[in-house]
């Protein structure tokens, strides 16, 4: 049920250099439209100290849960 998106498969790394300087003192996120859940996992991975919280409707629920 893990849903893919080769936009997020573009755009996860340029994305990450940006918020990395924002997140090095939080200790917690609450992403607002994990989608299909592939940047969660990418960037719980790549930021181990955070707890990364998604969110989003329902029927997308499966495949995030899928990725992490």
């Amino acid at each position: 049920m893990r849903q893919h998106s080769e936009a997020c498969e573009r755009n996860k790394d340029p994305i990450l250099s940006v918020i990395k300087s924002y997140l090095n003192y939080s200790k917690s996120v609450l992403e607002i439209g994990s989608g299909t859940g592939q940047h969660a996992a990418y960037f719980a991975g790549a930021l181990p100290h955070l707890t990364w919280q998604t969110s989003d409707l329902r029927h997308n629920h499966p495949s995030i849960i899928a990725w992490i």
